[in-house]
């Protein structure tokens, strides 16, 4: 009797464990695919790691697909333990990040971004901290020039030796390092006053741009980044920042540096009011450090539109005929744009046809918000499916075919798009814009009124994007150049 008494309370307990465990796996099972009340529809995947094993190389294209079964405008969907929205069309984002901008102007937390910018910087902060900095950088840009002819001087004297490296090669050209050493001196010299030689030890490392994540690929795949190439180009800017401190002048402020020190030391008040952050040395380092990455970002548009005049060569043809009757031989500026809409049209394409950053840097609701009918909890992570958008056969005939054409009117005037978001929109709206726009008009209107470009027979040449890059760049490719007589 004994043993039986003992064999029963054994499979008692047993028992009791194995209905603990049922239990608790059927809670964890419901609660996986228990949403917030009156969330957007969406997939949830597989428990623990959601949706992130079916994104593959194009996640943009896999949540389109995803947003036609579930909801086209806003759909939710679980990566890991966090449920997130995308956003999908137009309407949607201008909704979230204009109409209601303040509510989704917040960035998700990250133990990664916060090891390596202590909380500083432009990109990945958010709150009081992000709205004074912002107004400081708008502020900044605007008294050094941006749209200005100062700008021009800038961008024309950086392109005019990258047009002297065009011709001198001797071969072939490889086009994306070429280019990315132009943009980085334009860049380095609005915020800087500094310019590198294109063999500068510094300008290799920047130009390899590992030493930051720069776009939502890198942080749906967990891609770490490489800190001592973060670590080295920090030093590289303080280093420069301790030169400007040695000899600044406030009466004569040349970058973004200098009116950002004077901003430290004399105007404390003015813009940088938050009393929970003094403002220190390595604010100013990391915001120049994220203006930088975000200005080298240009370097993908101004690379995909040579692939597109290398493989559509009749456009080529047209704008060449057109800078030669507006330019001739004056140096191009940001005046001629409104009497060239071939060009504007052709730049307008590109952005639309093969997008920097498909999925945008992600939001975060900053209160619980209602959008489109939904209820979104606070510090929900919010993305924008811009290809989709640029894409939207809704806008666009023919959305996956490259023309230029697209962008007229009637007359022949170039049509400005608002279906077009290549620098975002709303509180977020890249403070460089200006300066990438410029960047692009200015370039083309001078390479191509100056040379012919043409495939290198060696390689093929595919709009195809690189899948090594960290944003949507293309392929590493290489082209020659011929003057025009």
């Amino acid at each position: 009797l004994t043993m039986l008494t003992s064999a029963l309370h054994c499979w008692m307990d047993d028992y009791i464990c194995l209905i603990t465990v049922l239990l608790i796996l059927i809670y964890l099972w419901l609660s996986w695919y228990r949403k917030p009340k009156n969330f957007p529809p969406g997939p949830r995947g597989l428990p623990i790691l959601g949706i992130v094993p079916y994104l593959g190389k194009h996640p943009e294209k896999v949540l389109s697909k995803l947003a036609d079964k579930y909801n086209p405008s806003v759909m939710s969907f679980r990566m890991g333990r966090m449920d997130w929205i995308i956003l999908n069309d137009i309407e949607a984002i201008n909704q979230a990040l204009v109409k209601q901008g303040e509510d989704f102007s917040g960035r998700p937390k990250s133990p990664l971004f916060d090891m390596l910018t202590n909380g500083c910087g432009l990109v990945f902060v958010d709150g009081e901290r992000w709205k004074e900095q912002r107004k400081f950088g708008i502020m900044a840009l605007r008294s050094l020039g941006m749209g200005k002819r100062i700008l021009d001087e800038i961008i024309n004297k950086e392109f005019e030796v990258l047009a002297n490296h065009f011709e001198s090669s001797g071969s072939s050209i490889d086009a994306m390092t070429s280019l990315r050493k132009a943009v980085t001196n334009i860049t380095c010299e609005v915020l800087m006053g500094k310019r590198f030689e294109y063999n500068d030890p510094v300008m290799e490392i920047i130009t390899e741009h590992r030493f930051v994540l720069l776009s939502i690929m890198d942080l749906l795949h967990n891609i770490l980044v490489e800190e001592s190439l973060i670590r080295f180009f920090t030093a590289v800017i303080q280093e420069i920042i301790e030169s400007h401190k040695r000899n600044f002048d406030q009466n004569n402020k040349k970058d973004f540096v200098d009116y950002f020190i004077d901003e430290m030391l004399y105007k404390e008040g003015n813009y940088f009011t938050s009393t929970n952050f003094i403002m220190q040395d390595e604010q100013l380092c990391h915001y120049t450090r994220d203006l930088l990455v975000a200005g080298i970002n240009t370097t993908t548009a101004l690379g995909w539109g040579i692939v597109c005049l290398l493989l559509y060569r009749g456009h080529q043809t047209k704008i060449a005929k057109e800078i030669q009757q507006v330019i001739g031989d004056e140096t191009p500026t940001l005046h001629h744009q409104d009497r060239m809409p071939h060009l504007r049209s052709f730049i307008q394409e590109v952005h639309r046809c093969r997008s920097i950053a498909t999925l945008n840097l992600p939001h975060r609701t900053t209160r619980d918000v209602r959008l489109n009918g939904y209820d979104i909890p606070k510090n929900t992570p919010v993305l924008t499916n811009i290809w989709r958008v640029h894409n939207d056969p809704r806008v666009w005939k023919d959305p996956h075919k490259f023309n230029p054409g697209r962008h007229l009117d009637s007359n022949g005037k170039f049509v400005h798009s608002a279906h077009i978001i290549p620098f975002a929109c709303g509180y977020r709206r890249c403070l460089g814009e200006r300066i990438a726009r410029a960047e692009m008009f200015i370039f083309f209107a001078k390479i191509i009124g100056r040379f012919e470009l043409n495939k290198d027979d060696g390689e093929p040449l595919t709009l195809d994007n690189d899948p090594a890059g960290a944003v949507n760049s293309p392929k590493p490719f290489r082209f020659t150049v011929r003057r025009r007589s």
